[in-house]
C-alpha cells in the first residue's frame, strides 16, 4: 500500500480498487468451484504457491521498473487476493475445525497466529523502512508463503465424498421436510450476505478516505507513509493479540455473538460524526487514525463473532456459504464501492465522503439486528435438518 500510493499517488486509487475487486470476484469464483471438488486444505495449498510465484516475479519487475503503473497496480491487487482468500480459507478451516466445539474462543485463537505476525512485521517495517528498499520485503513474502505450504500436511484431511454422501442420503423419507428447512437457512445466508455487504461500502469509503488524508498530512513522503503505516499497524496488532489474549474469547462466550456485531458500527458512528467538526488535515489524521484503530474491536471481537455465525450450518453449504459472502459478495460490493469512487472522489471534499460512509453505517446495523435475529431463532432448523438427514440414514441403512 505505502509503495503504491508514494510512487502513484491516491488519484488512481479507485482505479485500483475496482481492478483488484474484479479480480478478486473471478478468483473466488474458481474457488468455489474448486472447494465443491477438493478439499480446502489441497486448495489452500496451490493458491499459496500460486501467489508465492506472483510475489517473486513482482519483486523482481518492480526492482527493475520502480515507478510503473502496471507492476506497482498488480501489486496492489496481488495484496488484495491475498487479503480476500486469506479471509475465506480461514473462515472455512477455522469452522470446519471447530464448529461442533460449542465455544467461539478457538476462532479468537486462530485470529491470534494472525494478528502476532502483524506485530512482528508492522514492527519491522516501521523501524526498517528508511534502510530497506520495500521490494525487499515482497522476498520475504515470499519466504512465508514456502513456510505455510510447508505446514499444510498438518491441517486435518476431510473426505469430502463421505461427507457429501453422509449428509445428502439419496434416499431421505424426511426430504420434503428437509428442503423446507433449507429455505430459512437460505435466508439465513442472505442476511450473512446483507451485513457483509452493507459493512465493505462502510469500510471502503472509510479505508479511502484514511488513505488519502495520510498522505495529505505526510505530503507525499514514502518513507513517511512506509514508516505511519508499520508503526500503526504494529501498535494496533499489538492492542489486539493483548485483547484476543486476555478476554476476547471469554466475552464471546459469555455475551454471545449479538452485541459485538452492533458495537464496531456503532463506534465508528462516533468517528465519523467527530470528523465533521474541523476540516483542518491535521485533526483529521488524529480522527481517522483512531476510527482505523477501532480495528481492534473489529478483529478481536467482530470478525471472530461473525466467523462462528457460519458454524450452525451443515459442512457443505457452509463451505459454499462462506466463498460467496466472503470470496464473491465482499469483492463484487468493493467494486461496486470503488466505481462510485470513481466518479465522486475528483467532486467531493473529505467530509462529503465522511457524510457517506455514515449513511452507509445505518444498513449495517439494521443487518446485523437481522443476523443475530435469525442466528438466534434459526439455530433450531439449521440443527434439526442435520438430524433429520442422520434420521435418513438410520432408516435407509
Amino acid at each position: 500500500m505505502g509503495l503504491f500510493l508514494s510512487r502513484i499517488g491516491t488519484e488512481r486509487l479507485p482505479y485500483a480498487l475496482t481492478g483488484a475487486a474484479l479480480v478478486v470476484i473471478v478468483l473466488s469464483a474458481l474457488t468455489r468451484i474448486v472447494v465443491r471438488w477438493t478439499s480446502p486444505r489441497a486448495a489452500l495449498g496451490f493458491t499459496w504457491s500460486v501467489l508465492a510465484g506472483f510475489s517473486a516475479l513482482l519483486a523482481v519487475m518492480i526492482r527493475q521498473s520502480p515507478d510503473s503503473l502496471l507492476w506497482l497496480g498488480t501489486l496492489f491487487v496481488l495484496a488484495e487476493v491475498r487479503g480476500c482468500l486469506n479471509s475465506v480459507y480461514l473462515t472455512t478451516l477455522s469452522n470446519d475445525a471447530f464448529g461442533n466445539a460449542g465455544s467461539k474462543r478457538p476462532y479468537v485463537w486462530v485470529a491470534t497466529g494472525a494478528t502476532l505476525a502483524g506485530v512482528v512485521i508492522g514492527g519491522m517495517l516501521s523501524i526498517e523502512a528508511s534502510k530497506v528498499p520495500g521490494e525487499l520485503f515482497m522476498i520475504a513474502a515470499v519466504g512465508l508463503d514456502a513456510l505455510a505450504i510447508s505446514v499444510i500436511r498438518w491441517l486435518p484431511r476431510t473426505n469430502e465424498r463421505d461427507m457429501v454422501s453422509s449428509s445428502q442420503p439419496e434416499r431421505d423419507p424426511h426430504a420434503e421436510t428437509m428442503k423446507t428447512r433449507y429455505r430459512r437457512v437460505r435466508h439465513y445466508r442472505w442476511a450473512l450476505g446483507a451485513l457483509m455487504a452493507a459493512q465493505v461500502v462502510a469500510l471502503t469509503f472509510m479505508g479511502y478516505q484514511w488513505n488519502v488524508v495520510v498522505t495529505e498530512y505526510h505530503a507525499g513522503y514514502e518513507q513517511g507513509i512506509i514508516a505511519y503505516f508499520g508503526a500503526f499497524y504494529a501498535i494496533n496488532d499489538g492492542l489486539i493479540l493483548l485483547m484476543q489474549v486476555t478476554a476476547a474469547g471469554r466475552l464471546l462466550d459469555r455475551l454471545g455473538i449479538g452485541w459485538v456485531l452492533l458495537l464496531y458500527p456503532l463506534a465508528l458512528m462516533c468517528v465519523a460524526l467527530a470528523m465533521l467538526a474541523s476540516p483542518q488535515v491535521a485533526y483529521l489524521f488524529i480522527v481517522v487514525s483512531i476510527g482505523s484503530g477501532l480495528n481492534v474491536v473489529r478483529r478481536s471481537l467482530h470478525d471472530p463473532g461473525l466467523a462462528s455465525a457460519y458454524a450452525i450450518m451443515r459442512q457443505d453449504v457452509r463451505r459454499e456459504t462462506i466463498v460467496v459472502v466472503r470470496g464473491m459478495i465482499k469483492p463484487f460490493v468493493e467494486a461496486a464501492s470503488a466505481i462510485l469512487l470513481l466518479w465522486l472522489a475528483p467532486q467531493l471534499s473529505l467530509s462529503n465522503i465522511t457524510l457517506i460512509w455514515i449513511l452507509v453505517l445505518t444498513p449495517w446495523l439494521v443487518c446485523a439486528l437481522v443476523v443475530v435475529s435469525i442466528h438466534h431463532t434459526g439455530e433450531p432448523d439449521v440443527v434439526a435438518q442435520t438430524r433429520d438427514t442422520q434420521r435418513g440414514i438410520l432408516t435407509t441403512g
